[in-house]
């Protein structure tokens, strides 16, 4: 199953001039992984589910239609695992793609009085 990872950035703030001092403190910094999913076959399903740790944030698909009016039919969170992002097509194939998000511990500034 291919992923792609992305990083939110966060901002670090120090004040030395106040005299202040910095602490080392868990902090939690948000991680973005596209899941994709395999293709389906004609008029079947294509899931893709986030991994072990993370939840589902949206999902979206690439459809390749069989034949002019074919449409897409599921395009939703799958009811039975909310994990996974599930999608179908009348007659041509589809492939799905989960986002998922999880939170990563990180080292952050605290400021304390000296």
């Amino acid at each position: 199953m291919p992923l792609r990872k992305g990083l939110a950035a966060g901002l670090l703030l120090i004040a030395p001039a106040l005299g202040l001092a910095a602490a080392p403190a868990a902090g939690a910094a948000e991680t973005t992984v596209v899941v994709t999913g395999p293709w389906s076959g004609p008029g079947g399903w294509s899931m893709a589910t986030c991994p072990q740790g993370s939840h589902l944030t949206g999902g979206g698909y690439v459809f390749r239609p069989a034949a002019s009016g074919d449409a897409v039919l599921v395009n939703a969170p799958n009811p039975d695992d909310p994990s996974t992002w599930a999608v179908r097509a009348e007659h041509g194939t589809v492939r799905a793609y989960a986002a998922c998000e999880t939170e990563t511990e990180t080292e952050t500034e605290t400021e304390t009085e000296t």
